[in-house]
Formats: structure tokens, sequence, C-alpha cells
């Protein structure tokens, strides 16, 4: 019986704990993440006193477009992956992701004002 604490051979069939959630879902979580400091470098430093959020807004639309995409293709691995039998699991992660990054945002953006 091979100890826990070995690493994993090259041909385990087993995936790491990690990659259970989805390599595609851990992506669009860090492209999320990196969007706040994407749009603050695009928006740069002013003079003090006036406020430019156009590359926060940028990040945003971005974010928007992104997400919709990611919903839409995981909803299609949905239909695909039910048709075919298989394990749906990281496609409904991935659908539920874009809805919770959206309502957040939402959220945020209500207690901001």
């Amino acid at each position: 019986m091979k100890d826990p604490g070995e690493h994993r051979e090259a041909n385990d069939p087993t995936p790491a704990s990690w990659l259970k959630f989805g390599q595609r879902n851990i992506l669009y979580v860090g492209f999320v993440l990196l969007l706040v400091p994407f749009g603050m470098a695009l928006d740069g430093r002013g003079p003090p006193g006036t406020q430019s959020l156009g590359g926060l807004g940028f990040a945003l639309m971005l974010c928007g477009m992104v997400s919709a995409g990611f919903f839409l293709i995981n909803a299609g691995l949905v239909v695909f992956d039910l048709a075919k039998g298989r394990r749906i699991a990281k496609a409904l992660i991935g659908c539920a992701l874009p809805l919770v990054f959206g309502i957040g945002a939402m959220v945020v953006r209500r207690l901001a004002l």
C-alpha cells in the first residue's frame, strides 16, 4: 500500500484533489480575480481629486462578456454530458461560478452606494 505522503505516479488515473474542481473553473476564478488589478492598472495614477473609473468599467464589461460565454459553454457541456451519461459536477460548478460572481458584484455595488 502506498504511503499518502508519496508523490503520485505519472500513470495514476486518480486526479489530484484540486483537479476535481476542474481546471477550467480554476482558470475562470483566477481570471476574475485578476480583473480588479487589471482595471486599476488601466486607470493609472491621476491627479488628486479626479475619479476616472474607465479601467474598472472596462474590466467589469470584460468580466461580463467572459462570464456569459463561460456560462453558455458550461450549460452546453451539462446537456452534452447528460446525453452521454457522464458526470456533470464540473460543468454545473462552471455554470454556478458566473452566477455567483455576478450576484456578488451586484451586492457589492448596492452596498457601496
